[in-house]
Formats: C-alpha cells, sequence, structure tokens
C-alpha cells in the first residue's frame, strides 16, 4: 500500500514538473513575442514620425514660413540667409521633391559623414535632443579671375577682393545666388546655383 503510494506522489510530481516547465516555456515565448511586438511597434511608430516631420518640413519650405523652419534647420537663420533657398525652389519647384526623397532615403541609408563625404545631402536629417533637424548643406565657393584687386559682390553684398588666381568668397547653404566681380571700369556677373552636388563650387569670371 505504501508502495502504491509512493508511485502516486512520484508520478504527481513528475506531472507537475512538466506542468511548470510549460508554463515556464510558455512565459518565456510570450516575453519574446512580446517584445518583437513592442520593438515593432516602435519602429514604425518611428517610421511615421520621421515622415510626419518630413511632410511639416516641405510645407514650410513651400510656404516660406520663416519661423517654423527656424524650429527644423539647424543653425542661425532668418529670412535674408533663407532668400536663396526660396528663389532657388521658385524656380525649380521640382526641388521640394528632391529635398524630400533625399530625406525619405535618410531614413534607411545614413551614409553621409560629415566633411568626409563631397557630396552631400541638400539637407541632412539628424535627431538632435530628441527632437528631428535638418541641417543644411555648406557650399564653399570660390571665384578664378584674371584681375586682381576686383571687388567681389554676393547677392549684392559686399564679400571681399579678388585675389589672383583663385579667392574664396565664403560658405553658403542651398539657394540661388548672384555672383559680381567690379572694377571703377567695368564688372561681371554670373548667377549659380547651390543646389546638390559637390560642396567645393568654383565660378570663372574674367574680363577681357
Amino acid at each position: 500500500m505504501n508502495e502504491q503510494g509512493g508511485l502516486q506522489k512520484e508520478a504527481m510530481t513528475r506531472s507537475e514538473r512538466r506542468k511548470r516547465k510549460r508554463r515556464f516555456v510558455f512565459v518565456c515565448l510570450l516575453f519574446v513575442v512580446s517584445a518583437c511586438v513592442v520593438g515593432a511597434w516602435g519602429m514604425v511608430k518611428r517610421e511615421t514620425n520621421e515622415q510626419k516631420v518630413i511632410e511639416q518640413f516641405i510645407i514650410a519650405l513651400r510656404q516660406e514660413d520663416v519661423h517654423t523652419l527656424r524650429q527644423f534647420i539647424d543653425g542661425p537663420l532668418n529670412h535674408k540667409s533663407l532668400s536663396p533657398l526660396f528663389a532657388y525652389l521658385r524656380q525649380h519647384p521640382e526641388g521640394y521633391d528632391r529635398i524630400k526623397k533625399e530625406l525619405e532615403r535618410q531614413k534607411d541609408d545614413r551614409v553621409y559623414i560629415k566633411g568626409l563625404t563631397s557630396t552631400p545631402p541638400i539637407f541632412l536629417m539628424k535627431l538632435s535632443q530628441g527632437t528631428h533637424k535638418f541641417e543644411p548643406a555648406l557650399y564653399h565657393v570660390y571665384v578664378q579671375t584674371n584681375e586682381k584687386g576686383a571687388r567681389i559682390f554676393i547677392n549684392n553684398d559686399y564679400v571681399g577682393e579678388t585675389n589672383v588666381p583663385l579667392t574664396q568668397i565664403g560658405t553658403y547653404v542651398p539657394g540661388l545666388y548672384e555672383v559680381k566681380i567690379a572694377t571703377d571700369e567695368h564688372e561681371r556677373t554670373e548667377t549659380i546655383s547651390l543646389f546638390g552636388g559637390e560642396r567645393i563650387r568654383m565660378i570663372r569670371l574674367d574680363f577681357n
């Protein structure tokens, strides 16, 4: 009788161990599934938020809303510094789609390394203190000329004088710029578009 009771007790113990093992496996599976769901939801939420921010940024560009753009663009900008960009986009409205497509590609493929890539995106999207910011490309502009000491103007702002054969005139954000060199006798003017492409730009303005 005691032997039979011992066998029953041992069988119950084995059954209980199996139940506990099944419960443990179930809890582990539940934890893994929950983690996957939460991770996937976080990824979808982040991508949705990024897409929303991109849309808001493009709308602000279309409306030339400087107040809103200041919140998005990383850097001290005002209406004057953004005017060349607005001027370019008015003449080339396809530029809005180009900016948008570049930003959307960056969500999945952030390969640009600042300072090491010669062809930066027009705007680089980055996360700063939990807020999405857009950093404009900076283009380094040089003037080549055969006239030494000519005055240089960018969008009618005096920026210096030529120093043959090559003069760096500054660093500029994307946009449409008018470059003029002038002496007391004559002047030359060229328009340059800084919107994608190489960071270093050279413009030749010779006097005959």
